[in-house]
């Protein structure tokens, strides 16, 4: 395992040297450190009811919420006391799927990820908590004390390790296509790969070893043609996770995909159906796992636009995301993915498949299937934080209603693999990753866009742009 550390270290500096720009890493600052607040007579849609409860005070100190009550008097001196009639307060948002060590470039600008940036253009979106579906262990996993420890502004992180897969398989292809010519042969050999069932027990084992959450399985065709990961190694594999008391996201495309994920005994469902058409039965299976999804629909749709030359970065991305990464994909420059083999043959699937989105979501909304608020974040067209607004307006469009919405993104994302967090609700003892809102999110989401305050455990994050 060290040699592939040392290994994946090499990818990463090579990929560094590449940089063409760097970018002002200061989106966000902390103030009020260790001062107690007292929000007056506000309302709170506590992430989990439908519903908002009224007027009431919320004492907020020493990082989480103290106290809940129709009239409050703090005990310290000193308080910041904030009158918020007419305003909502609600949990911080929550994206399960990000991808912090991706910079959101196309693979021939090779411009390197700065994951202290990102993760502050996330907190910058009210989004408090993430969980990364795919990156280097130990390097997440420090990054996160860091963020523990204060010397890091940003959102809480759980994570897992590079995915596992099976060999020349997702995510290996695309990877590949990013490296030089002598340091594609190596992707294969650092990226956890089954081959024979009975090498999953110590595959898992070695898997383990990483500071991890939760357990990442790829069982999708990306691009077409590639190998998929068999029923009976991915069931191995999540046995073995299960054993360990890990639960286990699974990459999914495919109706196939999903079912033998399902049978194999999936958590979570990483991604909805995007690739094929789902049947009603199909969807009835998938409904009656009760196995949430992180659907990731503003992905797909911005790998279409960039495929045919239609992509238009929001407003928020021209606020977070530098333009030597936005400039290659705007427009007409987004064709330039016609020449990278791998990249091309991805983007023309997922244009082809582009009409069996709504459908397959909405047999699937229709059944009570639980969705969840994710992004895949950061990859070319879909950013840290700017996306997530996307994602949200995305399944408004699809049918969602904003109490669904909300509460994916909020108290149902806390709970995916987590039996009792801390995070995810507004109730006392619960950590103070909250947002302030101007007027009822629930009548209108748009109001989410640009809170009126962040607070992450308990210390108001001020913007810096």
């Amino acid at each position: 395992m060290k040699k592939n550390h040392i290994i994946f270290c090499l990818l990463l500096f090579m990929l560094s040297t590449c940089s063409k720009g760097t970018v002002d890493r200061n989106l966000v600052e902390g103030s009020n450190k260790n001062q107690a607040i007292l929000l007056r007579n506000v309302n709170i849609f506590n992430g989990r009811d439908s519903s908002l409860l009224l007027n009431k005070d919320v004492l907020l100190d020493s990082g989480i919420i103290k106290a809940i009550a129709t009239y409050l008097k703090s005990t310290k001196e000193e308080v910041i006391e904030i009158d918020c009639r007419g305003k909502t307060l609600m949990p911080g948002l929550i994206d399960a799927h990000v991808h912090l060590s991706g910079s959101g470039c196309v693979p021939w600008e090779k411009v390197p990820a700065d994951m202290v940036y990102n993760l502050s253009a996330y907190l910058y979106a009210g989004v408090t908590t993430v969980y990364d579906l795919g990156g280097l262990a130990s390097d997440i996993s420090n990054l996160s004390k860091q963020v523990e420890t204060g010397e890091v502004i940003g959102p809480t992180i759980y994570n897992t390790h590079i995915p596992i897969t099976v060999k020349n398989s997702h995510p290996i292809p695309l990877t590949e296509e990013m490296l030089p010519a002598p340091l594609k042969r190596l992707v294969n050999i650092i990226s956890p790969t089954i081959d024979k069932i009975e090498d999953a027990p110590q595959l898992i084992k070695n898997y383990l070893k990483h500071d991890i959450d939760y357990v990442k399985i790829v069982c999708d065709q990306i691009p077409p043609g590639s190998p998929e990961m068999s029923f009976e190694q991915l069931k191995a594999l999540i046995d073995e996770a299960h054993k360990s008391d890990r639960k286990v996201f699974v990459h999914i495309g495919s109706p196939q995909n999903a079912l033998d994920a399902i049978r194999a005994g999936a958590d979570v469902l990483a991604h909805g159906v995007w690739r094929g058409r789902l049947s009603p039965s199909q969807a009835d299976t998938i409904a009656a796992a009760n196995i949430p999804i992180i659907y990731t629909l503003a992905g797909f749709h911005n790998v279409k636009a960039i495929y045919n030359g239609e992509f238009t970065p929001s407003k928020r991305d021209q606020v977070l995301v530098p333009q030597n990464i936005l400039g290659p994909i705007t427009g007409e420059k987004g064709k330039d993915v016609y020449h990278q083999k791998q990249m091309n043959l991805f983007f023309k699937d997922v244009v082809n498949q582009s009409p069996n989105w709504l459908y397959n979501f909405q047999l699937l909304h229709q059944r009570g299937v639980t969705i969840l608020i994710g992004t895949d974040s950061n990859l070319p067209g879909t950013y840290a934080g700017s996306t997530y607004y996307q994602e949200i307006q995305t399944l408004k469009a699809f049918g969602l209603s904003n109490y669904e919405i909300l509460t994916g993104a909020t108290y149902l994302n806390s709970r995916i693999f987590l039996s009792a967090p801390d995070f995810g609700l507004v109730a006392e003892g619960y950590k103070a990753n909250l947002l302030l809102i101007n007027g009822n999110p629930l009548e209108n989401i748009e109001l989410i866009h640009e809170p009126e305050m962040i607070l992450k455990e308990g210390e108001i994050i001020q913007k810096v742009r």
